[in-house]
Order: C-alpha cells, then sequence, then structure tokens
C-alpha cells in the first residue's frame, strides 16, 4: 500500500508541474534519450527544479509476450557540473523465463520537465 501511495504523489507532482509547466515563464520541457544532457537555460542546476519520467521502456516481442519480464525501470538526472544534468533512462529486460540471466539492460527514453524556482 505504500508503494501506491508514493506512486499516486508522484503522478500528482507530475500534475501539477506540467500544469504549471505550460503556463510559466522559465519552464521548459522535452524527451532525451539515456546518456543524453540537458544544460539549463541560465542560472545553474540549483535554480531549477526537475522531473524525469519514464518515456519509452521495454521491448515488445511480437506473438511471444508470455515469458518476457520488465525487471525495472530508471529514469533520473544526476549533474555533471553547475549547469548540465546527464539523464538516465534505462531498463532491464529479461527475454525468456529458463533464461540463466538476470536480464540485459537496454537504453530508454525520458520526459522531463525543467522548472526554474525563483
Amino acid at each position: 500500500m505504500k508503494a501506491y501511495r508514493n506512486l499516486s504523489n508522484i503522478a500528482a507532482l507530475a500534475l501539477v508541474l506540467s500544469a504549471g509547466a505550460a503556463l510559466a515563464a522559465g519552464a521548459e520541457s522535452g524527451m532525451v534519450n539515456d546518456g543524453e544532457y540537458i544544460t539549463v537555460p541560465y542560472g545553474t542546476v540549483n535554480d531549477w527544479a526537475i522531473l524525469v519520467s519514464p518515456a519509452l521502456m521495454g521491448i515488445e516481442e511480437y506473438n511471444s509476450e508470455g515469458d518476457n519480464s520488465l525487471l525495472r525501470v530508471e529514469a533520473y538526472v544526476t549533474p555533471i557540473n553547475q549547469y548540465t544534468w546527464r539523464v538516465v533512462a534505462r531498463f532491464k529486460f529479461k527475454w525468456w523465463n529458463t533464461s540463466p540471466a538476470n536480464g540485459i539492460w537496454y537504453s530508454g527514453r525520458a520526459n522531463y520537465i525543467l522548472v526554474y524556482k525563483y
């Protein structure tokens, strides 16, 4: 139940930020690939709030969906300097149940909303 509540809070925050971002003068949004960079338009990363969410994650295998597993999804940023974040947008996927491997990491895409704090 706690995980569901946290997910609900994140969804609500995303709605508030996305609704405000459409009206805010100091806001940007977009879609980025795993490993790409988001640079602030002005100021530093400390002057901006950023929300990153998964956009395109997973693999579809036609007529063989019964044995695939999407094991994990990651979408976040890490600051690499005072002006830029590096995007992590990846997913861990397992092709079949009898596979001895624990899954393979693949690159994905993420949405982001950037809002100026001040």
